[in-house]
């Protein structure tokens, strides 16, 4: 058993050393002590100098690298999807710099961006008042364009904004003519579903979503809402010649993302997506990757995970 002279001598013992470590701290070590920490300070700001240093020259080589692609988009991307029109579809919470960008990308490409359509929350809302609103807006549509949308395996409103924004493919064309389509669009944007920015309408080829990350909700909320725009992307590659989902990962703030979501699923086999088109590398992604879509391919392209490569094949000239 422990005697209190135990505890007496452990004590004394920790004193003891506490008493000789500050003797010699201020006595014969101190200048020695001292030196070393000065030297390492030294070193830390001698690292941190080189780091910064190092930095701003990755940050001006970056720059570099981006100017020069932007100045060569021009003849890089030049006719890649000439007499191709694409229809532009905005989710909620996209980057509308990224909505921009891609326009310019496509329009330097050649194609003719047929129609812009920013879709609403509404779509995806599991609000029984507010879904049940929305339904009868869409039956009412589809009974005024004809279009058929039983029989398929995506959501009956899914099938109609991709009907009504594409041409049916690969094999001719059973939609409605652009006429009887652009009305239905103005439909439902008169019921707050959508927005549309049509001039010129046209049905389109091809289709270039354009996302972001889904905020609203708890992470299960947002997970399946992420889902529910993932299974339009997949609708509107069922009715056209191809589609590319959009986005700029390092852009996007808190929620789930509507391009990684992508990615975890199967539609990865036939949606392609770029995760960089904030960047002009990205968006020139962004027209190959609508080539290979054209040729029947798909890919995901970037530099974010899940990536096939940093970018779409460069078609054969």
């Amino acid at each position: 058993m422990i005697d209190f002279r135990y505890h007496l001598v452990s004590i004394v013992s920790i004193f003891l050393a506490l008493a000789v470590g500050i003797v010699l701290g201020a006595g014969p070590l101190k200048g020695e002590i001292g030196s070393t920490l000065q030297n390492e300070v030294a070193g830390l700001r001698e690292d941190k100098a080189q780091l910064n240093d190092e930095l701003a020259d990755a940050d001006t080589e970056a720059e570099a690298r981006s100017s020069f692609l932007d100045a060569v988009s021009g003849r890089v991307v030049g006719g890649s999807l000439t007499a191709r029109s694409v229809a532009l579809v905005v989710l909620p919470g996209a980057d509308a710099s990224v909505s921009e960008a891609v326009t310019d990308m496509l329009g330097t490409a050649g194609a003719t961006v047929s129609s812009t359509t920013s879709v609403g929350e509404d779509w995806v809302t599991t609000d029984e008042a507010t879904a049940g609103a929305r339904d009868r807006a869409v039956e009412e549509v589809t009974a005024q364009t004809g279009v058929e949308t039983t029989g398929d395996s995506s959501d009956p409103r899914d099938v109609l904004l991709a009907r009504l924004l594409t041409r049916t493919a690969p094999a001719g064309d059973s939609g409605p003519d652009d006429a009887t389509a652009r009305e239905g669009l103005q439909t439902l944007a008169d019921d707050g579903l959508i927005s549309l920015d049509a001039p010129d309408f046209t049905r389109a080829d091809l289709v270039v979503v354009v996302a972001g990350t889904v905020s609203d909700g708890d992470e299960a909320a947002q997970t399946e809402t992420a889902q529910r725009w993932v299974a339009l992307a997949q609708a509107l590659d069922d009715a056209s010649r191809g589609v590319v989902l959009a986005a700029d990962l390092d852009g996007e703030g808190d929620g789930v993302s509507v391009l990684a979501s992508l990615r975890d699923s199967s539609t990865a086999d036939a949606v392609s997506s770029v995760d960089d088109t904030g960047d002009p590398m990205g968006q020139a992604s962004v027209v190959y990757a609508l080539v290979e879509q054209d040729g029947g391919g798909a890919g995901q392209y970037g530099l974010g995970p899940g990536t096939d490569a940093a970018f779409a094949p460069v078609p054969q000239s």
